[in-house]
């Protein structure tokens, strides 16, 4: 079993908590699935019509303040299009973020998210022209070194007369075996799966947290006004599809980077396309589909 980890909360909560005022930070030893836990507190309290009259978790209308939800293991982890993602405990960071968000155009967000994890993680020199390790693989997944080492999965939901964003992230942290096992995905990274121990051996997961958490809100709450647009110079340095060819649900062609609305372009036989996200799922080609998610 793995050991407790010390997450520093109360520093974490103090250096968050002046960009999200009301926010909370729970850490669980265990969870399902950090997303899911969150959007079930805001379901049953946006069918709660007395401030009296508890939730079914007992709660009231905290649950519609922020929310960062860590799960030092979880096991039922979800991605995109319904797929499972397991985090094995002490190897992953597996945490997800609720706030009411309210933008125009919510394209792009996953892209945005992304953005701000690899930068915390790994800031690029201005004017630098050399080839970032971590990279983004359009709509939600992070690579480091050409393999995945974590995904990204957003959802919403209605509470009343706002909108709860929940943002989930998911980052192998190190080897959970000697083997290289991680989450019981894959056996070995070089079947296509990567750790942040290989980017910095120091890291663990309440550190990583610790680094990107700001990053992220901030990113978050900017969103509204700049769009994806703002991060769109970002996101194409990071690009890791752009020039490799790639399916894209039923679609074919040549990665040609992302819009300003953070659509993937794709050079295909009958023309150039460009994809939502949606329920699309995008791999290299030849390439077996992979996903993470909260």
């Amino acid at each position: 079993m793995a050991e407790h980890q010390h997450w520093g909360v109360e520093a974490l909560w103090q250096d968050l908590e002046p960009l999200l005022p009301g926010m909370s930070i729970e850490v669980l030893a265990r969870a399902e699935s950090t997303n899911t836990a969150l959007l079930e507190r805001v379901r049953g309290e946006s069918r709660t019509h007395s401030s009296f009259e508890p939730s079914p978790y007992g709660r009231r209308a905290h649950d519609l303040q922020p929310c960062l939800l860590v799960a030092e293991h979880q096991t039922h982890g979800r991605g995109r299009m319904g797929r499972s993602w397991h985090a094995a405990p002490g190897a992953s960071l597996t945490f997800s973020l609720s706030l009411p968000l309210a933008p125009a155009d919510w394209s792009g967000l996953s892209l945005v998210v992304g953005c701000a994890v690899a930068d915390a993680l790994e800031p690029l020199e201005a004017g630098s022209d050399a080839a970032p390790r971590l990279q983004l693989k359009w709509p939600n997944d992070i690579w480091l070194d050409g393999r995945k080492l974590g995904g990204i999965l957003i959802e919403t939901v209605p509470a009343g007369a706002q909108r709860v964003v929940v943002v989930g992230v998911g980052l192998n942290i190190h080897a959970s075996d000697p083997q290289g096992q991680v989450g019981g995905e894959q056996p070995h990274y070089n079947t296509g799966y990567a750790s942040l121990s290989e980017l910095d051996a120091r890291y663990t997961a309440p550190a990583v947290l610790a680094r990107i958490a700001r990053p992220l809100i901030r990113a978050l709450l900017d969103f509204p006004q700049g769009g994806f647009a703002a991060w769109e110079q970002a996101y194409a340095r990071r690009d890791y599809l752009k020039g490799r060819q790639i399916t894209a649900g039923a679609q074919e062609g040549l990665a040609q980077g992302v819009n300003a609305q953070g659509e993937l372009l794709l050079q295909t036989a009958a023309g150039p396309q460009a994809v939502v996200s949606g329920e699309v799922s995008v791999r290299l080609a030849g390439a077996a589909p992979q996903d993470g998610g909260r």
